[in-house]
């Protein structure tokens, strides 16, 4: 079965395709930048060095007990039940460098592939600043159409790598095109190139796919390769990251969603981030492309970064409704934490003022087939997931176990 037979037999309503409640940037020019960044881009790569001596999995993730890295064991061992108790794939906590906590089910291990759905968008932000520390694009402000040749002299010529960047592309969004048809169709990218453009670009926050797919031509058109091929050489090797990134029929991966590696592996990334783009001595990405890239990126989502969403800001818009929450992502949680979200409430959390990262990897409500039963409820399971309830209570419970 097919998310679109879901769409078809439920008996629930269709979200609708226009959001009355979402928030408008009525700034002109960049009045909502953060000022903090030189937005322009980097051409060359950070040249800064790295610290050496600290602890990396170079090559393999080194353990110890919680207790050992300021964690109460019993309080982290009750963040596993809750991730347990609701189709969790595997779990991975890691302090100060080391794996403290690490837990398995539905037949995975360390070394399990699974899918990670839209946490592929963090990779995938990850990919286009190495891109840009390499000097393949020359900047952020660049427009996409400059590596899209069909985009040249139409409506999407106005449209910046940083409108793709941010979800304020203006290309059309609509429910059914954005969570069926393009996860479906042979050729993702050109589905996502042949969108039309509905809004001015940088004008409307919507969470959209064809943004992110968008971003294919234009890694592809910059660097000659494959964007899995170029990650592979230039960001996956280098920290020892195995993925397996889900390919459309014609061979092109799909960047935003299922850049399957294993929780271990979703963590390297996640650690690159908390060491500001250094790994073991080494600069992989740059600190100001990490900076840049878990920063607000438009005024009218704060709690969104360059395909990150980042705890401390506001406002914060629903990943479904596009409507305010009128809360921060983590209430709980250091203001500096920021987050990889997927489907199912999967996530990759960098805590940077406590030196932590948590992964949750697990099955999509609708790759639960008993879910199938209740079509109302996988309805509301999917449509409500930007909620992101689960993903709250574990992280809670795992700070909860900090004793230092």
């Amino acid at each position: 079965m097919s998310l679109l037979w879901l769409f078809i037999a439920c008996e629930s309503p269709q979200l609708p395709v226009r959001h009355p409640h979402r928030v408008e940037d009525t700034s002109s020019g960049y009045a909502w930048e953060t000022g903090e960044f030189d937005d322009t881009g980097a051409a060359e790569p950070d040249l800064e060095s790295c610290p050496v001596g600290e602890t990396f999995p170079a090559p393999n993730w080194p353990t110890g007990l919680p207790e050992e890295h300021g964690m109460d064991p019993i309080k982290l061992a009750e963040a596993a039940a809750i991730a347990g108790e609701n189709n969790s794939n595997c779990m991975v906590v890691i302090r100060h460098g080391t794996i403290v906590g690490e837990w398995y089910w539905q037949d995975t291990g360390p070394n399990s592939q699974v899918k990670n759905w839209s946490v592929a968008k963090a990779v995938s932000s990850a990919v286009v600043g190495v891109a840009i520390d390499r000097g393949d694009i020359a900047s952020v402000e660049q427009s996409a159409a400059d590596y899209i040749s069909e985009w040249q002299d139409s409506d999407h010529a106005d449209i910046r790598i940083e409108d793709l960047l941010s979800m304020s592309s203006g290309l059309r969004f609509d429910m059914i095109a954005d969570n069926v048809s393009m996860p479906l169709a042979n050729d993702m990218t050109e589905l996502a190139l042949t969108a039309p453009v509905d809004n001015p670009p940088g004008a409307l926050w919507e969470y959209n796919n064809h943004s992110v797919q968008a971003m294919e031509a234009v890694l592809r058109g910059a660097t000659g390769m494959a964007p899995d091929d170029y990650a592979d050489a230039y960001l996956f090797e280098p920290i020892g990251m195995d993925v397996d990134w889900k390919r459309d029929e014609v061979g092109q991966p799909a960047m935003y969603m299922n850049a399957n590696a294993s929780c271990r592996d979703n963590a390297r990334l996640a650690y690159l981030f908390l060491h500001d783009g250094c790994w073991d001595g080494e600069r992989v990405l740059s600190e100001s492309w990490v900076q840049q890239s878990t920063s607000p990126s438009t005024s009218m989502n704060r709690g969104y970064g360059y395909w990150w969403w980042l705890n401390g800001e506001d406002p914060l818009l629903d990943s479904v409704t596009f409507e305010e929450k009128g809360r921060m992502m983590h209430e709980f949680a250091p203001h500096d934490a920021y987050c990889g979200v997927g489907l199912g409430n999967q996530f990759v959390e960098v805590i940077p003022s406590l030196d932590m990262v948590v992964v949750r990897l697990g099955t999509a409500p609708h790759d639960d087939l008993s879910a199938w039963a209740d079509l109302e409820g996988l309805y509301e399971d999917i449509t409500t997931d930007g909620d992101q309830v689960l993903h709250n209570q574990i992280l809670a419970q795992v700070l909860a176990s900090v004793t230092d």
